[in-house]
């Protein structure tokens, strides 16, 4: 195992512990949302904050996320011609697809860290009557697009030393779409 599989097998573990986090936060923000509804409906009160709370869970359980997904190819891409081509050619077209995609996530994960920092500058705060310090949602949301873009990167890299080498089966297993059999054991 090369320093780039360790790598990858490394940040597979970290994106796992986040996908946990991010389920068990929005476990944690459906019962907030739950408990607030119970409580305006019987008691006509509201705690008051639960659908800020809720959207700050959502938007790091989504960017947290992400890492897992690439990792484990769960991105959508119609596939229905790509059966059928040469094994270089659908090789070609995981590297491309791939390279655009993390190309797309750079550049959101750039925009994200203006943001943050024009959030940092300002001291911003949410306009709720939490006044929330917007620096710390997106704070956590910007760590799980760097993460993903980093992981992104090292991918990569994996992939150009597998086309140096020929091996279309490295490519495909890192970066290409799963094959129905891979989606069939990973469903038993």
């Amino acid at each position: 195992m090369n320093i780039l599989d360790k790598t990858l097998k490394g940040l597979d573990g970290i994106a796992l512990r986040l996908v946990w986090l991010g389920g068990a936060l929005l476990i944690l923000a459906a019962l907030i949302v739950t408990v607030d509804v119970i409580l305006r409906k019987l008691f006509n009160i509201s705690m008051g904050g639960s659908d800020e709370l809720s959207g700050y869970a959502f938007g790091i359980a989504t960017a947290g996320s992400l890492t897992y997904a690439l990792l484990h190819r769960a991105n959508i891409r119609v596939d229905a011609l790509y059966q059928h081509l040469p094994v270089w050619l659908r090789g070609t077209l995981d590297i491309v697809g791939h390279v655009l995609l993390i190309s797309f996530l750079t550049y959101v994960t750039w925009r994200a860290s203006l943001l943050l920092g024009d959030t940092y500058a300002n001291q911003s705060r949410s306009i709720t009557p939490l006044r929330t310090p917007l620096a710390i949602p997106q704070t956590l949301w910007f760590a799980g697009l760097l993460l993903c873009v980093v992981t992104g990167f090292v991918m990569t890299l994996s992939v150009l030393v597998s086309l140096f080498k020929r091996d279309w089966a490295a490519i495909q297993q890192t970066v290409g779409i799963k094959s129905l059999d891979e989606q069939i054991e990973e469903e038993s």
